[in-house]
């Protein structure tokens, strides 16, 4: 059942983020009484390991290793993927919450859950590969991401994007924690990045579920709305709670 102290929220950005991405929501679940953690995942300009898939959960499974339990962990976009995996067998998990996230079965790849993927107005909008790494541009990143963010603000988090490896989105999950693990997943119903029509599909997978209506990033955006409906799914840790 829901309880009055929540697991220490583990917070795992997705691609071309960085930590960073949750500073606006952090002193909000702090003020909660909520204890939070967040990973920054090896990438260029991040946290050194490998920067793949492979590279990305056994970078998560070491830094949950390391963490007091139970935990909570909260993935946005791709980071969902990592997470799905890497919580696998994990017994101090005691939660799942997909941000706009990948819930992928076994053998699913990030690529494969969003198809059809979106097709941005303009070609200028999609992201760019250069040899093995996709970047995003600033008017991607305001397109895809940043959506409802003031101007100021959607500009200074595109700069602190960072490239990300092609052997991220394309690559399938070995094993899919959720099954094992109770789950929430958060609609981003204005998503540019990932369809909401995706997000339902995935949703249908875990044991709770809401929407918000916002663009992909409501941690920058609406960091009062997301870190309340956070905080609630923190504590929700049983199946009937």
């Amino acid at each position: 059942m829901a309880g009055s102290e929540p697991p220490t929220l583990v917070l795992v950005h997705g691609a071309w983020h960085g930590e960073w991405a949750w500073d606006p929501v952090v002193p909000l679940l702090n003020a909660a009484g909520v204890r939070t953690h967040a990973v920054r995942l090896p990438g260029v300009d991040r946290a050194p390991g490998r920067h793949d898939l492979r590279g990305h959960v056994e970078f998560l499974r070491a830094e949950l290793a390391g963490l007091p339990g139970p935990l909570a962990l909260c993935a946005h976009s791709y980071g969902g993927a990592v997470t799905t995996e890497a919580a696998y067998g994990n017994a101090e998990v005691a939660t799942l919450i997909y941000l706009s996230a990948f819930l992928l079965e076994v053998g699913e790849s990030c690529a494969d859950a969003n198809r059809p993927a979106p097709v941005p107005p303009d070609p200028s909008l999609a992201p760019v590969a250069e040899g093995d790494y996709l970047r995003v541009s600033e008017v991607a990143a305001q397109h895809m991401f940043f959506g409802d963010c003031p101007a100021a603000e959607a500009k200074a988090a595109a700069a602190r994007l960072t490239p990300e490896h092609v052997g991220t989105v394309g690559a399938p999950v070995m094993r899919a924690a959720w099954h094992a693990i109770p789950s929430t997943y958060l609609v981003c119903a204005r998503d540019q990045a990932l369809t909401p029509e995706a997000q339902r599909r995935m949703a249908r997978r875990a044991t709770w579920r809401a929407e918000i209506d916002t663009p992909h990033s409501p941690m920058l955006s609406r960091p009062h709305e997301l870190a309340a409906l956070l905080d609630a799914a923190a504590r929700r840790t049983g199946r009937d709670a």
